[in-house]
């Protein structure tokens, strides 16, 4: 296995690649493999045990920062009740969104994330109503919100959510693009050209092959690393590079297979660079 140690600049490493991590073991492993940025979960931090300046001592220590807390998953409309989530899911509809707003705040986030996962579609004004009221939370700890799009729930597609972000009416309400949702939801660079990216806070990047006819999905399983699987949504990555070149991006990586951990990154961050390479 070859290791790869430069610094991935303007890429971050997320939790979801290696969730059994916790806070201090993933901002070791995103140092080690070379992302300068990590994304967290809220649980990571309550987990942690520190808090204020000895966390972010810690953090400092290790030499890299986190970008995003990933994700609030509460007070909004259309959302399951946390007892009718399966348990292995369950514990992040536990955590209010003013624990979540607390995390990201001491971690030194830039980006508060909101996803409505297992929830249901729900009126667009009803949604944005409750969105401005987190949005409204955040604002008092200069925090920007951004809402990530997942087929199947209240932000079901990137033109949908453009449009609950338009009826929120604030400029710190963006939205997270993910390139496996993203073409899950039928989406491509087409869009980003037609909508735009200046809306667009944060992304989380993976490779994807589009399944055969019939088969089922199973969330949080089967992507791939930046740059392999189809080419369409490696265009994606590209067109957002084009129209946006200062957002980071992010490394979301779920797989039902469990690696050893720095195998994993390892892997990842040797083939991020090499698909970034091709940018250049």
């Amino acid at each position: 296995m070859t290791l790869y140690s430069p610094r991935l600049d303007g890429v971050a490493l997320c939790w979801g690649c290696v969730p059994d991590a916790s806070l201090f073991e993933l901002a070791a492993l995103g140092a080690r493999y070379g992302f300068p940025e990590i994304h967290v979960q809220p649980a990571q931090y309550l987990a942690a045990g520190m808090r204020g300046s000895e966390l972010a001592a810690r953090l400092d220590e290790v030499g890299v920062s986190v970008g995003v807390v990933d994700a609030v998953m509460s007070g909004l409309p259309g959302l399951p009740y946390p007892d009718e989530v399966r348990p292995e899911w369950r514990a992040p509809y536990l955590i209010r969104v003013d624990q979540c707003i607390e995390a990201a705040v001491t971690l030194g986030a830039r980006t508060l994330n909101v996803a409505h996962a297992l929830g249901t579609l729900v009126d667009y004004s009803m949604m944005a109503d409750a969105v401005g009221r987190i949005a409204e939370q955040a604002a008092t700890a200069n925090l920007r919100i951004s809402l990530e799009f997942i087929p199947g729930t209240g932000f079901p597609d990137f033109p949908t959510t453009l449009e609950i972000v338009r009826r929120v009416g604030r400029q710190d309400v963006g939205v997270l693009l993910d390139t496996w949702h993203l073409a899950r939801s039928g989406g491509n660079r087409d869009q980003l050209l037609a909508f735009g990216a200046d809306r667009i806070f944060e992304a989380q990047i993976s490779g994807r092959r589009e399944p055969p006819p019939g088969e089922p999905y199973i969330p949080m399983t089967g992507r791939l690393a930046p740059g392999e699987g189809d080419e369409s949504v490696s265009e994606v990555v590209r067109t957002l590079r084009r129209l946006r070149p200062d957002l980071v991006l992010a490394v979301e990586v779920f797989t039902a297979k469990r690696d050893d951990p720095d195998r994993t990154v390892a892997r990842l961050a040797e083939a991020t660079a090499s698909f970034l390479e091709t940018m250049r």
